[in-house]
């Protein structure tokens, strides 16, 4: 499998991280055979690394609208990703969490993701891949 992205012409640094973002989450969805655009597979990791998340934090965590985040959600719920819950307090406060399908499919992304990064590290070189995830990570914007 190549992981590198045949069609980047960019020269700036913006639009070749941009390009290679865009290029490494097709590339999972391609390897995964989910049911699952790039922005359902966007909000099951973020459910996921949450212990308690509204649809409205949700939409923050990936820039969606409320509409938007609306319509993902639903039909995350409806296809058995995910249940809805309220809170006992506020029972106005919705808020979601994931089925076993939904860990299921958080499970076999991770899986993925970390078979691409030993593609890349394979190709750049274990120390070069280190760096990058180091830099990437940093506070610099």
């Amino acid at each position: 499998m190549n992981v590198t992205d045949p069609t980047s012409t960019s020269t700036n640094l913006i639009d070749l991280m941009s390009d290679k973002h865009l290029f490494l989450r097709r590339k999972v969805a391609e390897l995964d055979g989910e049911e699952l655009n790039r922005t359902e597979t966007h909000i099951l990791a973020v459910i996921e690394a949450a212990a308690k998340i509204s649809i409205s934090e949700i939409g923050r965590a990936v820039s969606l609208t409320r509409q938007g985040t609306h319509k993902s959600v639903l039909g995350l719920i409806e296809r058995g990703y995910l249940e809805e819950s309220r809170d006992a307090d506020n029972r106005r406060d919705r808020y979601v969490r994931l089925t076993d399908k939904g860990l299921q499919a958080c499970d076999s992304q991770l899986a993925i993701k970390r078979e691409l990064e030993r593609r890349i590290a394979e190709k750049l070189g274990e120390e070069n891949a280190e760096l990058l995830k180091r830099l990437l990570a940093e506070d610099w914007i």
